[in-house]
């Protein structure tokens, strides 16, 4: 019998595509309301992403209150509620196969995101992949005002995982495409493969494992 293997996924910019292109045409929306001299772009986004939405509108519009940036956050929330993504986002190329794949042999998909659940879970059936994910974690940096630290939480998650399921930590691979998510993984102690999106700029890494195609995940069952 196949010993049991955690794949612990990052979401966003790992298994899905899009959303940093919804998210910008929202910021370009919110302009028209709080008129910024920031220019909105799309490669600006993507530089900027994996950052909290708060931090992406101190950003984007400095000369904004906190009572206008919370403003602001929940106007994103309510947007994005009412399926704004969907029309952007879809899953990462074989990412459905490669999840499918792992499921079958008899391991466990885990995503642990900085998102929140109210964003994810409908995103997760947005892309179509629903059924072959075993559990979500998420931290819900995104949407709060407060600092959190992603790594560290993360980090925790990575852990409680191998006491919960009782694995080793040389049973739980980790996969994510920013420095939050490999950092992360090294700080729990587990296996880090570095997912290279084409469409974002180069991040460098520790990572031992780079890739640029998901189905290469698939050596580890």
């Amino acid at each position: 019998m196949t010993r049991q293997k955690i794949f612990a996924w990052d979401f966003h910019g790992t298994l899905e595509e899009g959303v940093e292109v919804g998210f910008c045409d929202l910021l370009k929306q919110l302009s028209k309301i709080y008129p910024t001299d920031v220019a909105i772009n799309l490669k600006g986004v993507r530089q900027l992403y994996g950052t909290s939405i708060a931090d992406y509108l101190r950003h984007y519009f400095p000369k904004y209150k906190l009572a206008d940036i919370k403003n602001m956050m929940d106007k994103i929330a309510h947007k994005q509620s009412q399926n704004h993504l969907k029309k952007y986002v879809v899953a990462a190329p074989h990412a459905a196969f490669v999840l499918a794949k792992i499921k079958k042999a008899g391991h466990k998909n885990i995503i642990v995101t900085n998102s929140h659940l109210g964003h994810i879970n409908p995103l997760i059936d947005i892309v179509g992949i629903c059924k072959l994910i075993d559990e979500v974690f998420a931290i819900d940096r995104h949407y709060t005002y407060e600092k959190i630290d992603p790594v560290k939480e993360k980090a925790k998650i990575l852990q409680q995982l191998s006491k919960d399921y009782q694995i080793p930590n040389s049973r739980i691979i980790a996969i994510g495409d920013s420095h939050t998510d490999i950092n992360a993984g090294l700080a729990a102690g587990v296996i880090i493969y570095q997912f290279i999106n084409r469409h974002f700029p180069p991040v460098k890494t520790n990572a031992k494992y780079k890739i640029m195609d998901l189905r290469e995940i698939l050596k580890e069952i």
